[in-house]
């Protein structure tokens, strides 16, 4: 009977390898850990050990850990009716045949516990050292950084920092290993020692007449069997503690809070945008990003927000549109506290155009109408926004709307201010009452740079926007310049009434007056 249910089980789990279990889990899994990093708040992506705790989790659920988990208590249940049937059969010949086999194997278990916290400790430190390990690889597999790379010459210094952190990760696990093996070794030892004490004992028995000779082969078999199957019990029990300490690293990535979303739906800006007393710093910072900023920013305003890089202005702008909580102060539209606000409904009335912009291999149509779906089979609409950021010489190529962007795919491949005015292009072409720009037009010439924004104030006319820049091209049709320093607004005004109070605004622009002359 416990031969016939041993059979069973061992069965199932084969069938349920072969039948693929393990990938479907595992894909699910990685699914699961996508959905999570989709609603978990933009802060976290700030914060390293956040991303060391992804890390860990992503490794758990690849080196299928949950999987083994679940398949672990089906091979115990057949250790255990492995081993109550091998000692029923031995206690019919001596009871001492159990202890020394329980004994001799004992060591397995311990080494096993220990071990394996050892090694979880060792995949924690690593973390990050794995994360470093796929960044740098990640160089070689971005067309931008091979081309700076092998025009600059260093690609053999990333490399060979690629190799070093590879060996350090690879030698500490060598050592882990070695000690494990060490550990085996005395475990083997201990095991054979048992072995002939239980040949000792089946002898002693013969001696006695307990046994025959006959019967004296079945003892030994059948110790054999049960040293054998309490090894297999005793070293998939010590094995639990480390995949279950790697496991809670999956779920403990699955339990962080997410992004709060508010419940109140927006309608768009009634009055005015109210920035109070804000302040704000990033995780794993001593210093603050921003310190005690109040604004406001009128429905329909122009404001440019002007500073040095590091002043604090792209912080600024995240803030805004509600990325970043804050630590300090309270942001309201109209009258309404942004953490209450619906996120669908608000960015449904806001567009923003960040310096980061993505280059998708995508279209011409595209990459300007993907911003607003239910717009794309609007040729006349798409053109005119194409015309509006000056790349008519686009709409010249010979399959027009339809032409590919980017080499990947055998497109077209525009240039670094050609992509960026598609970046812009995209912004506009969403039907949006609140625009956000975040140095958009830094890979542009300054004079050209002027144009567009120009008509960019002409095409918002009734919309609110606000221009993140460190350069003053446009500062003078603005309604409002917001000038930051060392994460503080340090000045509000017109361009004339902050040329005349001769401050850091005045400052800026002497020193940049003559790229716009």
């Amino acid at each position: 009977m416990a031969y016939a249910v041993v059979y069973i089980l061992q069965l199932i789990c084969s069938i349920t390898i072969n039948a693929g279990v393990y990938e479907k889990c595992t894909s699910y899994y990685n699914m699961q850990i996508s959905e999570k990093t989709a609603k978990l708040p933009l802060i976290y992506f700030e914060n390293s050990e956040i991303l060391n705790l992804q890390s860990r989790a992503k490794y758990c659920v690849n080196e299928e850990t949950l999987s083994a988990l679940y398949m672990s208590s089906a091979v115990l249940i057949t250790n255990i009716i492995s081993v109550i049937s091998t000692i029923m059969v031995l206690s019919v010949y001596n009871i001492w045949f159990f202890p020394i086999s329980l004994l001799s194997v004992l060591p397995y278990f311990i080494a096993r516990i220990i071990r394996g916290k050892e090694f979880y400790l060792l995949k924690r430190r690593q973390a990050k050292k794995s994360r470093r390990l796929s960044y740098l690889w990640g160089l070689f597999n971005n067309k931008q950084t091979v081309k700076e790379m092998r025009v600059m010459g260093f690609e053999n210094y990333v490399t060979d920092k690629w190799i070093e952190i590879r060996d350090e990760v690879n030698e500490e696990l060598w050592q882990h290993n070695i000690k494990d093996a060490i550990s085996l070794l005395f475990c083997d030892a201990l095991k054979i020692i048992g072995y002939g004490l239980s040949i000792l004992l089946a002898l002693v028995l013969v001696l006695k007449g307990s046994v025959s000779i006959g019967v004296f082969g079945a003892c030994i078999a059948a110790f054999t069997a049960m040293q054998e199957s309490i090894k297999s019990f005793l070293i998939n029990l010590g094995n639990l503690p480390e995949k279950a300490a790697l496991a809670n690293d999956y779920f403990e990535f699955l339990d962080l809070e997410e992004e709060h979303n508010g419940k109140t739906v927006f309608s768009g800006i009634k009055n005015a945008i109210n920035i109070s007393n804000l302040s704000f710093k990033y995780p794993n910072s001593e210093n603050f990003a921003l310190k005690n900023i109040s604004l406001t920013i009128k429905k329909g305003e122009k404001i440019v927000i002007l500073g040095v890089n590091g002043s604090g202005k792209t912080t600024l702008s995240k803030m805004i549109l509600g990325l970043y909580p804050p630590d300090e102060g309270e942001i309201y539209y109209d009258n309404i506290l942004l953490s209450e606000i619906e996120r669908e409904s608000l960015y449904n009335h806001i567009s923003a155009i960040s310096q980061n912009f993505v280059e998708y291999s995508l279209s011409l149509r595209e990459n300007v109408a993907i911003s607003d779906l239910k717009k794309i089979s609007d040729d006349l609409a798409i053109t005119e926004t194409i015309k509006n950021v000056g790349l008519e010489e686009l709409l010249t190529l010979s399959n027009g709307l339809e032409t590919q962007m980017g080499r990947e795919f055998g497109g077209e491949e525009p240039s670094g201010g050609q992509w960026q005015k598609l970046a812009i292009a995209r912004g506009l072409f969403k039907p949006s009452e609140f625009i956000i720009l975040d140095e958009p037009t830094s890979a542009l010439d300054p004079i050209i740079e002027t144009e567009i924004l120009k008509q960019f104030i002409e095409i918002a006319e009734n919309k609110t926007a606000i221009i993140i820049s460190h350069r003053i091209g446009l500062c003078k049709l603005a309604d409002k310049i917001v000038v930051m320093k060392d994460g503080q607004i340090c000045e509000i005004g017109t361009h004339i009434s902050l040329i005349n109070s001769n401050g850091e605004y005045k400052r800026l622009y002497t020193s940049q007056e003559q790229w716009y002359r």
